[in-house]
Order: structure tokens, then C-alpha cells, then sequence
């Protein structure tokens, strides 16, 4: 059994990112000793070297936190690498601090997660670990999908069925305001270990190409991919706004997953609002 195991969490119709993920990983992590597994519905990747974890509801629907959830429980590793289908490496990954952040996580089993890229919060520099500080109890998006290595029992702990991926950042860090559970986000200045464009979200934007950065990426691999399918945008918050319905809808779900927790949130959203008319 693998200590470790790499979850790319994608879904059917995400299949036209894979060709782009796995050119870049192949060039930045072609020596990459872990298990990949690539969590989707039905489709399979023709990759030799990745097993597709498929589940799909009978329901007929695609339930996002049921789907991870089951992936996650049918791992048999300790720890799990968190991915996105939208995360195109450009650069090498530095396998000696994963390994390192493994070896943290053997020692210190109130650790739940170390994420790879820097946390907005004002963190805390406990001195414990080399390059990385802590998330305060209550930080905003403590659950994230941000590159990490997780302890695997504990995301499946914070994750429930009826999550969707954004309830589950927004809402699901809800449930992990819990002193016995620390979480680890590196400094602003050690953020190499997993190297992508995470200042314009990845390579996908509410369901559209960022052209910055797909647009070289597939001219230099050279690889033949439809733009037009999706769509193109130039910058985040970019078209495609939010509908009131959305807004409810998000947070009936936000209550259905942690009750009135929900009124915290609530209540930073109007705080927020507020902050930037008087601002």
C-alpha cells in the first residue's frame, strides 16, 4: 500500500481539460512515484499510468460531495494529494518538500492538511514546520481545493454527500472549527511545491478558458483543443455574474449543510457589503 495517493477530481464534462493536465504533468512530475486516480463519472482515462475512479448516482444526477466522498473511501492510502482538473503545472514540482509535509504529517496526526499554495488569512507562524504557518480556528476558506496533502480520514470527515465543491470552501469550513484539528497553508515566499497560475484560479473560470493561460500552454503542447466549445475569458469576474436565484439557492444549501451556522456567513457577506460602499 502506498503511503500516498494523487485525486484529480474532474467530471464527464470537464474531459476536454485532461489532454491539457496530463501534457504538463508528464513534463513537470514525469517521475511522480505515487498512485494517480482521476474522479469522475463514467468516462475512462486512456492513460496507462492513471486509474479512473467512476461513480455516478443513480439518481441520474451528479452529486459532487457523494461522488468525492466515495472516491476518497475506496483509497486504501493514508494520505491523499488533492488536485484539480484545472491545475496545469508549469513549472517542477517539488517532490522533496511533499515528502517532507508526509513525514510532518506521520508525526503530528492533529494535522489535518498541508495546502501548497498561501492562505489569505492572517496566519499563524508557530515555528513547527519549515516554510509553512498556521490557519487560525475560525479562517476563512480553511477547507479548500487548493493543492494539498491531505490526511485522507479527516477530508472524508469534512466532506458530506450533498456538498457541492464552492458550498463545501464557503460553508464546509464551517465544520472545521475545531481546536484539535490544525491546518497548515505555505508561506507566500516557499510557493514552489506544486507551481501553477493560481492568481488567475487555474486554467478554468466558471466553466470558460482563462486565455492567459491555456493559450500558450496549448500552443506549446501543441495539442488540438476546441476553444470555442467552452468559451474564452480574458479576467476574473468576467461575465457570467451570479444570478439572485443562484445566491438563494447557495445559501439554502449553505443551511442545509451546517443549519444556522449559516447566519456567520451571512453575516460576513453583508459585512463585506457594507465594508465597500463605505469604503
Amino acid at each position: 500500500m502506498s503511503k500516498c495517493t494523487i485525486v484529480i477530481n474532474t467530471c464527464d464534462a470537464y474531459n476536454d481539460v485532461w489532454k491539457l493536465f496530463f501534457n504538463a504533468f508528464d513534463e513537470h512530475w514525469s517521475n511522480c512515484a505515487y498512485d494517480i486516480v482521476l474522479n469522475t463519472e463514467k468516462l475512462k482515462c486512456e492513460l496507462s499510468y492513471v486509474k479512473t475512479h467512476n461513480f455516478h448516482d443513480l439518481a441520474g444526477i451528479d452529486n459532487w460531495g457523494k461522488r468525492f466522498r466515495k472516491t476518497l473511501q475506496d483509497i486504501d492510502s493514508e494520505y491523499v494529494i488533492m488536485l484539480y482538473d484545472d491545475f496545469i503545472l508549469e513549472g517542477k514540482v517539488n517532490q522533496e518538500k511533499i515528502k517532507q509535509c508526509s513525514t510532518w504529517l506521520d508525526k503530528n496526526p492533529n494535522v489535518c492538511v498541508f495546502y501548497f499554495i498561501p492562505s489569505e488569512n492572517e496566519n499563524i507562524d508557530d515555528n513547527k514546520f519549515d516554510g509553512f504557518e498556521r490557519l487560525p480556528l475560525k479562517a476563512d476558506y480553511k477547507l479548500n481545493s487548493a493543492p494539498a496533502i491531505w490526511r485522507r480520514n479527516k477530508l472524508i470527515e469534512y466532506i458530506d454527500e450533498k456538498d457541492s465543491p464552492w458550498a463545501w470552501e464557503y460553508f464546509g469550513s464551517y465544520r472545521a472549527y475545531n481546536k484539535d484539528s490544525l491546518f497548515y497553508s505555505v508561506k507566500k515566499e516557499n510557493e514552489d511545491i506544486y507551481p501553477y497560475n493560481y492568481s488567475m484560479g487555474g486554467a478554468i473560470y466558471r466553466g470558460k478558458w482563462v486565455s492567459k493561460v491555456v493559450i500558450p500552454l496549448i500552443e506549446k503542447y501543441k495539442l488540438n483543443i476546441d476553444l470555442s466549445k467552452r468559451g474564452l475569458t480574458e479576467k476574473l469576474g468576467e461575465g457570467n455574474k451570479r444570478s439572485l436565484k443562484w445566491k438563494i439557492d447557495f445559501l439554502v444549501l449553505g443551511y442545509n449543510m451546517i443549519g444556522f451556522g449559516v447566519l456567520l456567513f451571512l453575516f460576513r457577506i453583508i459585512r463585506k457589503k457594507v465594508g465597500t460602499i463605505l469604503g
